[in-house]
């Protein structure tokens, strides 16, 4: 390849060269084949459609039960002697790393 290659002297004329009458042929070839094929029944098409339909609908329905995570009926309440149980069960180096972090929470200590 030329090191000192110049795209000025290019111009517009095209880089490659096609037979004459290459495009009309193509265009023929690829419309023979279109003909060839046979058609899907509309039926066909609206079942396809429909069914694309379903599937968008269920897929939108789980992800909006998954994104706004939609109550299922049972609430539990935790009561605060639960909490205090649960924390008197750790062990000395939990509790005292959890009082740490929580002594160092900026929103806690507003």
């Amino acid at each position: 390849m030329e090191k000192d290659f110049d795209f000025g002297r290019v111009g517009k004329r095209m880089p490659y060269r096609v037979p004459d009458g290459f495009f009309d042929e193509m265009e023929a070839n690829i419309r023979r084949e279109v003909l060839q094929r046979p058609a899907r029944p509309a039926r066909q098409r609206v079942v396809g459609r429909r069914a694309a339909i379903w599937i968008a609908a269920v897929a939108a329905t789980l992800t909006l039960l998954f994104v706004l995570n939609l109550p299922t009926g049972e609430e539990r309440t935790v009561a605060f002697r639960d909490v205090e149980q649960a924390f008197a069960n750790l062990s000395d180096d939990d509790r005292a790393y959890l009082l740490d972090v929580y002594s160092e929470d900026i929103f806690m200590n507003e």
